[in-house]
């Protein structure tokens, strides 16, 4: 999550990475406007996600759609008497069946007036060709990352269940105490943001409450909820090292993936992350109880390695709701 001044211009955007016949490349776009070269961004809609207007703007601006990977460093500048934040993601593109696009919504591709001309340039062409320095910063954190083998990653994204009908309120059994009416936009609102770095699986604990968090996303992309026993709330404070033996078995599954889990259950699975973090982790994991608010999501952006998972990059989102 991001604090910035008041009255900050605040924009998204990513470095959009491939390797053709052995070469690392990184997509460039042309603006004709100011006759620069930079990456794809731009400023944020209403209601969105920092990662949802990175995605967007990049579909708009190349006509890619793109899946997010790790963080990159974050650029301010002044304009004017405002000072710009634009937040940058490594990416890249998606295959055209890819279930999470179903997820996202339509986007407008950018008039020929804002952006003409688009370029993959290898790190010694970018570096003569991007136009303002800054924009050298995420380049040179995207270039190390891929230097020591740290840039293909993929998502694990541990959701907190949107705020649920309180226990006192709720005199039946805990596991269909369903969502509060504000929980159901909260889960709504997780769709683009889960699509946007292209989670293909779901699981959740049982509780109507955590399921009811992640069925429009799995609705959205075609995939059902696999519900998983032994992280409710009160299988966990029963035996929470059989709960961290199923956290652990997930988070070492190849796909990317998103699991819903109980606040009380959140110290054993941050735990679990923490130990598969490396002092070369970018951002950090939250240190305080309850870790997560209700409805928030936390990402880790995990490398397989012979010794296990390591946690690459960490970031978390809690989603503003307009209504």
């Amino acid at each position: 999550m991001s604090h910035h001044p008041p009255g900050s211009v605040v924009a998204g955007g990513a470095l959009v990475w491939r390797v053709m016949d052995g070469e690392f490349q990184v997509l460039a776009v042309h603006r004709p406007r100011y006759n620069d070269w930079s990456w794809p961004k731009g400023k944020l809609d209403k209601g969105e996600s920092m990662a949802e207007c990175a995605v967007r703007e990049v579909a708009e601006e190349t006509g890619l759609q793109v899946q997010l990977g790790q963080p990159l460093p974050t650029i301010r500048y002044p304009v004017g008497d405002k000072q710009k934040v634009v937040k940058y993601w490594a990416a890249q593109v998606m295959a055209p069946d890819a279930p999470a696009l179903a997820a996202r919504p339509p986007y407008k591709p950018a008039p020929k007036h804002e952006i003409d001309r688009m370029r993959w340039l290898t790190l010694e062409e970018a570096h003569r060709t991007i136009t303002f320095p800054d924009d050298l910063r995420p380049l040179a954190a995207l270039a190390t990352a891929y230097e020591f083998g740290r840039l293909e990653t993929r998502p694990f994204a541990v959701v907190r269940h949107a705020r649920a009908t309180r226990r006192k309120a709720w005199h039946r059994d805990d596991l269909s105490r369903p969502l509060a009416p504000t929980g159901y936009p909260r889960s709504y609102a997780l769709v683009p943001l889960l699509a946007c770095f292209g989670i293909t699986k779901v699981d959740s604990s049982p509780a109507k409450r955590c399921v009811d968090t992640v069925t429009p996303y799995a609705e959205a992309i075609g995939v059902e909820v696999r519900l998983r026993e032994e992280i409710t709330e009160e299988a966990h404070a029963e035996d929470p090292e059989a709960a961290g033996e199923r956290y652990a078995t997930l988070l070492g599954r190849p796909h990317a993936r998103a699991v819903c889990v109980h606040r009380p259950t959140l110290p054993t699975l941050i735990g679990l992350l923490r130990a598969a973090v490396r002092p070369f982790t970018r951002g950090a994991l939250p240190r305080r109880n309850p870790f997560l608010p209700a409805g928030g999501v936390l990402v880790a952006h995990v490398r397989d390695t012979e010794d296990g998972p390591e946690v690459i990059a960490v970031e978390s989102h809690l989603l503003k709701i307009h209504v």
